[in-house]
């Protein structure tokens, strides 16, 4: 009896145990397949336990868990807007010219390996003999839901039905690799590092000090 008590207590405090501080660093790469994208250049992503930050060399941008929009900055401008999340998909399927607006996976394969020595799985989203995505997800980092809501909109905007099989992937994605007939071993998203720290989150997460917000999207992509 006092063993399954023991065993009872170990259970639930693990069960209640809060979930781990970190600072995931991904680059992302989405140029080179999406040349319309190609004014931001590289994008470097910070994922922290309450949300996200994207840095690139003309626009930066921040979400936090639970709101359904993205502050966007323009640090030479020193201004800033909300965009809102569902009008990712919208604003990217206007300029996409990736042909892949119609592109469908015919199946998921699924292995396990690692990716810098961390644990991961990989879904591969098969589209034909020669044409594949390889989506690498991990457990050991926990699952963003801001992350994954930013991400399926974006590939919603780009492929819809790849974000539909992308929905059914769980887990925090450190390697994502384009295999198409023009593209061959294209690193769309590459993990930079991972530190066990929140330490930087709240400023990261939060607009900068003298901005002003502009009223509209367009006012600060120029």
């Amino acid at each position: 009896m006092k063993r399954f008590l023991l065993l009872t207590l170990v259970a639930l405090s693990l069960h209640a145990a809060p979930p781990p501080a970190y600072h995931l660093e991904l680059e992302a790469n989405p140029a080179t397949p999406f040349p319309f994208l190609g004014k931001f250049g590289t994008v470097t992503l910070h994922v922290y336990p309450n949300g996200i930050r994207a840095e690139t060399f003309w626009l930066n941008g921040f979400s936090r868990n639970g709101t359904n929009a993205v502050t966007v900055e323009n640090p030479l401008g020193r201004m800033y807007t909300d965009v809102p999340v569902t009008q990712i998909s919208t604003t990217l399927h206007k300029i996409a010219t990736s042909g892949m607006e119609g592109a469908a996976p015919t199946g998921t394969q699924i292995t396990s390996g690692t990716v810098q020595g961390m644990r991961a799985r990989r879904y591969r989203l098969v589209y034909g003999p020669e044409a594949w995505i390889d989506v690498w997800m991990t457990d050991r980092i926990p699952e963003n839901p801001q992350l994954r809501a930013i991400v399926n909109e974006f590939v919603r905007g780009i492929s819809p039905a790849t974000a539909t099989s992308m929905n059914a992937i769980h887990g925090t994605p450190i390697y994502v690799e384009l295999n198409f007939r023009r593209y061959k071993k294209i690193a769309l998203v590459t993990m930079k590092k991972i530190t066990w720290s929140s330490e930087g989150q709240d400023d990261a997460l939060k607009t900068g000090t003298l901005y002003f917000k502009a009223p509209l999207l367009d006012s600060i992509w120029k």
